[in-house]
């Protein structure tokens, strides 16, 4: 399950539950686990590449959804700490977000300076101060690329996008000071066969742009919920999550 789905599904679970009795089912997924690991390998791969080490980076999250709350702790699990932690979401979130704090303390032994960052239909500044952003929003463009610092690596999981792609590839041709990363998405060895179905109604309302990003998509890549999907069916021990993550 992609998208919004899982979050209007409880996590898949209100749709685990209404299909339990049924045989002639598949097993359901949202992914959250394998996406999760997705994004940490990113945000390993961009640290290599940008030649950084992330003990020395401030690291900023834009959303503490389903997926972002198996990043964080993976991320401590598997990777250097960082030096500093800003947690950024709406202001309805502050208890959640004092909850996590105390959580990356106490469970996983952080040491380093954790900032909380309350947002209204913009970032606060504050989050403009890390050197490490990643993305994990369902608002559009929240992350304004001109303001963001000389040196930042972006990681994004949104959907869609919280910053302008074309502001970011135009700053980054011309004045190459950002790198930024799609967090999801794994490259292939070989290219994926797909099959695709477009009803002719929905075809008709769709500009080129839109049909090309559905067709002329790239045939290495595969999102980390899809391939959540072929892992659960091919091993056991991997199963099928709903739910919210917990870091494993």
């Amino acid at each position: 399950m992609t998208g919004l789905i899982p979050s209007a599904t409880d996590y898949g679970s209100a749709i685990a539950k209404a299909i339990a009795n049924r045989q002639d089912l598949p097993k359901i997924t949202t992914g959250h686990r394998t996406t999760g690991a997705t994004v940490v390998l990113t945000i390993k791969k961009i640290c290599e590449h940008s030649g950084r080490n992330l003990r020395a980076q401030q690291v900023g999250f834009i959303g503490l959804g389903s997926v972002e709350m198996n990043v964080l702790p993976l991320m401590l699990k598997c990777l250097p700490p960082p030096q500093e932690i800003t947690l950024c979401d709406v202001y309805s979130k502050l208890e959640f977000l004092e909850n996590i704090k105390q959580e990356l303390v106490q469970k996983f032994g952080f040491k380093g300076q954790i900032n909380l960052a309350l947002s209204k239909t913009t970032v606060p500044e504050q989050i403009y101060d890390a050197t490490l952003i990643v993305g994990a929003t369902n608002v559009a463009n929240v992350l304004d690329i001109m303001q963001v610092k000389p040196g930042t690596l972006i990681v994004d999981d949104s959907d869609p996008h919280c910053f302008s792609e074309e502001q970011a590839i135009q700053r980054f041709q011309e004045q190459e000071d950002i790198l930024f990363s799609e967090g999801r998405v794994l490259r292939s060895l070989s290219p994926l066969k797909k099959t695709i179905y477009l009803p002719s109604s929905v075809e008709k309302m769709m500009n080129n742009v839109q049909k090309a990003a559905i067709f002329n998509s790239n045939p290495f890549n595969i999102m980390g919920c899809v391939f959540s999907g072929l892992l659960s069916s091919k091993f056991e021990q991997l199963e099928a999550t709903v739910g919210i993550c917990d870091g494993e």
